[in-house]
């Protein structure tokens, strides 16, 4: 995400007035002031959810269309207010709102939107658009909780999840840009599991015993780990990088890795044994924990 990438594609903010949209319009203020980006806030009235919901109804989809742009540019006011120096378009839409955000997606560096808005299961831990953008964009999805959140910064450390996939490596090659950008140190965190009980007391399948299982799995995470630090150091040799291997599941081990993180990342999908899915289980099961911002890179 450097200054010449963002500043051509904006920061596009999902907002619908609630409090975790507040917090998603204060985070893409705050990244859009420090990369010099333009924003963009987008509104999703969902009017259309079926095809047919484009010529029925009472009010005119001019009328919708209105409607919605005038509840986004109130959220652009307020970045506006905070960030007078910006560019800030506000945009209204009338798909349901993963929709509009996957569609904007394509042309946008970042998109940025809160854990839960006002759709009907607001109570749940993370809400269904945040999820659905998270699987679905064409870009680096921000998921934020908190507005007081800090950014990334020198005490503040960007910390990445690597486990040798592709997904990883996109992952760890924003993660590096991030840190960079706002002088943060980097944690590249690698995890390893054991393989769970045989009922049989056998070994596991492919070794002799579970020790040679459990120093195979260890080493491999390791030689994953430093292949990671060696790219980053190579391709960023001014960032300070730290490398983290553990034994946990891979979602605890990326939020344990640092107590002092300011942003998780990602990749969309790793080496799980379903990689055909969209969202992949740890950084689903990362979105659903924690409490801090949460990069999604596809």
């Amino acid at each position: 995400m450097d200054n010449a990438t963002t500043t051509s594609r904006p920061i596009v903010v999902g907002y619908d007035a609630s409090e975790s949209a507040k917090v998603a319009l204060t985070w893409a203020g705050q990244l859009a002031e420090s990369t010099g980006a333009d924003v963009t806030v987008l509104y999703a009235a969902q009017a259309i959810v079926y095809a047919q919901d484009i010529s029925y109804g009472l009010r005119t989809s001019q009328e919708q269309t209105e409607f919605a742009t005038q509840i986004a540019e109130e959220g652009a006011q307020q970045i506006r207010a905070a960030h007078p120096s910006l560019k800030v378009k506000a945009v209204g839409s009338l798909w349901a709102a993963a929709v509009a955000l996957d569609e904007v997606s394509t042309t946008a560096s970042l998109i940025v939107v809160g854990s839960h808005g006002r759709g009907r299961f607001g109570a749940a831990l993370l809400g269904s658009t945040a999820y659905a953008v998270s699987g679905h964009a064409r870009c680096p999805v921000i998921v934020v909780r908190h507005a007081d959140s800090p950014l990334p910064a020198p005490e503040r450390p960007v910390v990445v999840g690597v486990d040798g996939s592709v997904g990883a490596d996109r992952a760890l090659a924003a993660a590096a840009e991030v840190a960079e950008q706002w002088k943060a140190p980097l944690v590249v965190t690698t995890s390893w599991t054991p393989p769970p009980p045989d009922p049989w007391d056998r070994p596991p399948f492919g070794y002799t015993s579970t020790e040679a299982c459990l120093k195979a799995r260890e080493a491999q995470a390791t030689a994953h780990n430093g292949e990671a630090l060696e790219r980053v150091r190579a391709e960023h040799p001014d960032l300070s990088v730290q490398g983290n291997v553990r034994e946990a599941r891979p979602e605890d081990a990326v939020m344990q890795a640092s107590p002092e993180a300011a942003l998780l990342v990602l990749g969309s999908r790793g080496h799980g044994t379903l990689a055909s899915v969209l969202l992949g289980s740890t950084a689903r099961s990362v979105l659903h924990q924690t409490t801090m911002p949460v990069m999604v890179v596809h």
